[in-house]
């Protein structure tokens, strides 16, 4: 997947000579044009391979028996009822952090 040229929608505020189009991504804001792209592909695979499925109608809603996952670009909210069964899910992910290079922050 890396080295694929990525293309864009422009926002819909553009409207006129736009509206038709799509752009050629040539740089990230992250470096390589499919950055993004790769980032949620790591981000999918480590939540499938932690029990998660991703929504066929939001793919960036994950679902799992107990824990709730939105991801926005780079950011994820986890929501549950209890906050240990969070812990439980992101304890692998912090643990695998320097293997898969995960970026793990508070706030």
């Amino acid at each position: 997947m890396k080295g694929e040229p990525v293309y864009i929608s422009p926002p819909p505020m553009m409207g006129g000579f736009l509206r038709d189009k799509v752009l050629k991504l040539n740089m990230s804001l992250y470096g390589q044009a499919d950055a993004p792209r790769m980032w949620y592909d790591k981000l999918r695979a480590g939540l499938e391979a932690r029990g998660f499925t991703a929504c066929k109608a939001d793919p960036c809603l994950f679902i799992s028996k107990k824990v709730v996952c939105i991801c926005y670009v780079d950011h994820c909210l986890w929501f549950d009822r209890d906050s240990k069964d969070i812990d439980a899910v992101l304890k692998p992910f912090k643990e695998d952090g320097d293997k898969y290079n995960w970026e793990m922050t508070e706030g």
